[in-house]
């Protein structure tokens, strides 16, 4: 076997190898908002079903309760986390290949700041009701 030759590309001189393992550690980013939103979405469902066995076992009709409304907000967060990852990945992707990569938080404290405020909205909720 030979050595692998260094071959330098439009990317700002990196070789091939680190540019591959830049792309690689993006969509192992992407997994992780994906795994992070389809976790929401489902633990949304399973709060909206849950509130609904509730309501069903105390015969309330034609009412949103808490449950429901949780369940949503958290399925709502779950595709904004989902598009977000989405976006993110797809900008990341194209500032490795042209070499101008500039690491962003922002994406991930608008996830962060949505996860608290259901959060505090969640406590209120359960010290409260």
């Amino acid at each position: 076997m030979g050595e692998m030759n260094e071959v330098r590309d439009d990317s700002g001189g990196r070789d091939d190898d680190t540019v591959i393992r830049e792309h690689l550690a993006n969509e192992r980013t992407l997994l992780s908002w994906v795994r992070t939103g389809v976790g929401l979405i489902s633990i949304g469902l399973v709060v909206e079903r849950t509130g609904a066995l509730v309501d069903a076992a105390a015969v309330k009709v034609a009412s949103t309760s808490a449950s429901e409304l949780f369940g949503l907000a958290l399925a709502l967060l779950g595709v904004l986390t989902l598009v977000i990852g989405t976006v993110q990945f797809l900008r990341t992707r194209q500032r490795i290949s042209s070499g101008e990569f500039v690491p962003s938080a922002a994406a991930y404290l608008i996830i962060v700041a949505g996860s608290l405020a259901f959060a505090g909205a969640f406590i209120v909720y359960v010290l409260f009701a």
